[in-house]
């Protein structure tokens, strides 16, 4: 074992200091370097730390219900693949600050918020609590502004509830998380977009799942809606991986969607190439002109309540040099074609 830290320190020593004949005295000085070298670069983050994987708000009549699922110290918790060891704490307090600190508190090992990937809203939680954890964050460093948003029909004492007897549905839940990462926002997108379409998840018998509908969030706007329109949102933006629609008997289960758009002296004309996923029926022409009027319409909608859902309005700034806005112009025409390749 002496030989080869010997050998090692002979070769730091033989590259860094070329011109050094070595010796004994040069090799353990070298074998310090290296030493200091190792401890220069190695990881302070370890799982010596309640690692933080989402953090849950719930505003209350005075008050605000903090909750953190985290990884229990003793777990192998330095990875955002790992499951295991899931648990999780909650407080009250007079704010949102006090609240988070005192859920903090009930933590075993001192909170670390570097693989908190996720925020959940839950009932009562809506633009002024994203706002203000958003404050918080930047503020304290207390979580990430690209934590991935979801909305939840429980609340954090159901959740508490239905786990007092194991960690199973904790588990669960963070698995539900991960299989919905692609439908899920970031946070700063809430701010940058000005609204967010949240997945919604529910407790249900099997456990925590994510329901195809969602809630759409803006500063003056906190409506639900229904699956067809959560669908043609997330067609539109490309938040998931397969689209299901009910268009007739069986379902159109679209994949892959491409979206191209044209300007034109009469408005858009945009295209959406998609593929069908297995499962899916073979669409027919009126199939696809009514889902085309649909993503039309939804535009149209978000237009008139001021987003530009697609950046339609800076596209015709590059292509004419006059911009769109849709707080000062009307919604332009539109056109929407769904193509199966």
């Amino acid at each position: 074992m002496l030989e080869l830290v010997g050998l090692l320190a002979g070769l730091a020593a033989g590259f860094l200091f070329p011109w050094a004949i070595p010796s004994q005295y040069s090799l353990y000085a070298a074998a310090g370097l290296l030493a200091a070298f190792c401890l220069a670069f190695a990881r302070t983050d370890t799982t010596e730390k309640s690692m933080v994987r989402a953090v849950l708000l719930e505003p209350g009549e005075g008050h605000w219900t903090v909750g953190l699922l985290y990884q229990a110290p003793e777990a192998s918790a330095d990875s955002s693949e790992v499951s295991d060891g899931i648990r999780f704490a909650a407080a009250q307090g007079p704010d949102l600050e006090r609240a988070l600190a005192s859920a903090e508190a009930a933590l075993p090992l001192t909170a670390n918020f570097r693989l908190c990937d996720y925020l959940l809203l839950m009932p009562g939680g809506g633009w002024t609590a994203l706002e203000e954890y958003e404050a918080l964050v930047l503020a304290r460093q207390c979580g990430r502004t690209s934590a991935r948003l979801v909305a939840c029909r429980f609340s954090c004492g159901e959740l508490s509830e239905a786990t007092e007897e194991g960690g199973e549905p904790l588990t669960q839940l963070l698995q539900a998380l991960k299989q919905a990462r692609r439908t899920l926002p970031r946070l700063y997108e809430a701010r940058v977009d000005g609204g967010v379409l949240l997945p919604v998840l529910a407790l249900e018998e099997n456990g925590p799942t994510a329901l195809e509908e969602g809630v759409f969030l803006a500063e003056t706007e906190q409506s639900p809606w229904d699956a067809e329109k959560t669908a043609v949102y997330r067609l539109l933006t490309g938040k998931g991986e397969e689209f299901t629609f009910w268009l007739g008997e069986r379902p159109l289960i679209l994949r892959r969607p491409l979206l191209s758009v044209e300007a034109g002296a009469e408005g858009f004309a945009l295209r959406l190439d998609c593929q069908t996923a297995a499962g899916s029926i073979e669409p027919a022409p009126d199939q696809l002109a009514r889902l085309g009027q649909l993503c039309t319409g939804l535009l149209a909608e978000r237009w008139a309540a001021g987003q530009d859902l697609l950046g339609l309005g800076a596209y015709q700034a590059l292509q004419t040099g006059a911009a769109l806005d849709p707080t000062k112009n009307a919604c332009p025409p539109l056109r929407t074609d769904v193509v199966v390749l």
